[in-house]
Order: structure tokens, then C-alpha cells, then sequence
């Protein structure tokens, strides 16, 4: 039998005749960056895609394709590296997810340090669909403090009959673990994240035909903020 799914984000795509962008995301913090759609059409960098603005380029409010700032790093272990102050914005770590225009990472002035470092996600919802049934599988990658080789890696499992999302992430430092609810009107998912004893919050959208991809963050408080991690993973 045919399985049915949920079609997100194509009214505007019918008015049109042509598909557009529906850039969905968060930050943990929204002081120093701003995800959301890029709106910078110079050089490389094209508006209507998944982007970041930085508070040190001037306003928030611009914001660079991923895309195009990928250009500018440096490729280590998958996540892509871009510090040393390029156009004075700051240093990130971020990685993408699958083949769609969806990106996950951290920002900091300084990486090393929690004083301000602001994990994110973002992406392109357009054609995103959920199965109505059944589970799938995910290869989940996490960036916390990246530093070339100490990124985060497991499993989460989608059961979209019960609209549940689970499973962790580990390094040799660490294990974050998530249990959030999947809302299949809206192709995003809200919970929990724990390490150890501490526990956050954990949200994120999948994307992509049939949920093919899903990104996300998890966020503590207080003196957990160490464990803020920034996530992403495809189905297998």
C-alpha cells in the first residue's frame, strides 16, 4: 500500500509556479548571531538561502548564505572551520546536513569558551514530507567545541506513528541524549536533552522528502551551558 505523508510549505510554491524558499531555525542565544534567510546578494553570496548575521558585521539583520561561507573555511572531520576573523565576524564551526540546503553549528568569539558561544540550526523546508507511519533511522553528527576531532556521533529514531524522536550522541567527553515530540503539522520537533544529571531542552525540524534529514540544537542553563550542542543527521 501507498504511504500516505504530509506535505509541508508548498502553497506559496503553487501561487508562483515556482518553488521558494521556507528557511526555518534557531539560535541558543540570539545576542551575538541571527539565523534565518540570507538577504546579501554581493559576491559569492546569494539572498533567499539558509544564512547567519553577525552583531560584528553591523546589524543582525544581514545575513551570508552558508552556502557561499562555506567557501571561506577549512574541512575537518565534515565540519567546516571558518575563524581568524573573516569580514570580523567571528568564528564558527558548522556542517551540512544531507543534500538539501540545511546546515547546523556554533559561533563564538572565541570557540574554546562558553562566554558567548551560540549553537544553531537552519534550513530549507520546502517539499519537506512525513510519513504518517512507521520509524526511521538517523546518523546524528553534534559540534560542541569543535576542535577537529571531537564531534559527537550516534543514533536518533523517529517513530512517526507515535510522533516520538530519541536517542544520543557521544564523544570521549560526553553523551547527550534526547526524547523530544514530533508535531507532523509542522515537521518540527520540541523535548528534552540531558547529560548526566543536567537537563535541557531539545528542538529542531526534519526536512527533506519523506523526513530525510533532520537538524536541531539541545540547550541547558546555568552552569550546563558547557553542554549546548548543535546537531544534524540523514536518514539510513
Amino acid at each position: 500500500m501507498k504511504k500516505a505523508v504530509i506535505t509541508l510549505a508548498v502553497l506559496s510554491a503553487c501561487i508562483s509556479g515556482a518553488a521558494q524558499a521556507n528557511i526555518v531555525g534557531t539560535q541558543s542565544d540570539n545576542t551575538q548571531i541571527l539565523v534565518g534567510e540570507s538577504n546579501l546578494n554581493a559576491g559569492p553570496h546569494v539572498a533567499g538561502r539558509a544564512g547567519i548575521g553577525a552583531a560584528s558585521m553591523g546589524s543582525t539583520a544581514q545575513k551570508v548564505d552558508f552556502q557561499a561561507l562555506k567557501n571561506y573555511g577549512r574541512v575537518q572531520n565534515g565540519v567546516y572551520v571558518l575563524g581568524g576573523g573573516h569580514s570580523r565576524m567571528g568564528n564558527f564551526n558548522f556542517a551540512k546536513v544531507g543534500a538539501g540546503d540545511v546546515w547546523f553549528g556554533e559561533w563564538a568569539s572565541d570557540i574554546s569558551s562558553d562566554a558567548d558561544r551560540t549553537v544553531y540550526y537552519v534550513g530549507d523546508t520546502t517539499g519537506t514530507t512525513l510519513p504518517t507511519s512507521g520509524t526511521a533511522t538517523y546518523a546524528v553528527k553534534g559540534v560542541n567545541k569543535f576542535s577537529g576531532s571531537n564531534d559527537l556521533n550516534g543514533t536518533f529514531t523517529a517513530n512517526f506513528t507515535n510522533n516520538t524522536l530519541q536517542g544520543s550522541i557521544a564523544n570521549s567527553q560526553y553523551t547527550l541524549g534526547v526524547n523530544a515530540t514530533i508535531n507532523s503539522a509542522t515537521a518540527a520537533f520540541n523535548g528534552t536533552a540531558t547529560v548526566g544529571p543536567a537537563s535541557g531542552t531539545a528542538k529542531g525540524h526534519f526536512f527533506g522528502n519523506h523526513a530525510a534529514a533532520l537538524a536541531g540544537i539541545a540547550q541547558f542553563s546555568g552552569d550546563a551551558k558547557i553542554f549546548d550542542t548543535a546537531f544534524g543527521g540523514t536518514k539510513q
